[in-house]
């Protein structure tokens, strides 16, 4: 598989995680408050989503698994903060869609 077809899979693989409406308020927390520091917990997200524990969790997991979201344990808590990359990876993709690299080659 090529680097373009590669970068056009991830690009779907995380829109697909964020097409669950629950998905990208939780995604949209940790954008807003895990961003600096060494992010936000799970517990944290919890009280500024309403949600319970093991849906959070969940909707984590499937973020981290889009590689969307980054989590790190220490002790006994899990810090979650958006991933660098693949905010640059949708901020290029929004800024120019029809130039974005989808594994065919151009001539």
């Amino acid at each position: 598989m090529s680097r373009g077809a590669r970068t056009m899979a991830g690009v779907v693989s995380m829109f697909k995680a964020l097409s669950n409406p629950n998905r990208m308020i939780v995604y949209q927390i940790i954008c807003r408050k895990g961003a600096k520091g060494p992010g936000i917990t799970i517990e944290q997200i919890c009280a500024a989503a309403k949600m319970k524990q093991p849906a959070v969790s969940h909707h984590v997991a499937r973020l981290a698994a889009a590689g969307l979201v980054e989590r790190k344990k220490s002790q006994w808590w899990v810090h979650c903060s958006p991933s660098p990359d693949a905010l640059d990876l949708l901020r290029r993709f929004s800024k120019d869609p029809a130039e974005f690299p989808d594994g065919e080659s151009r001539a």
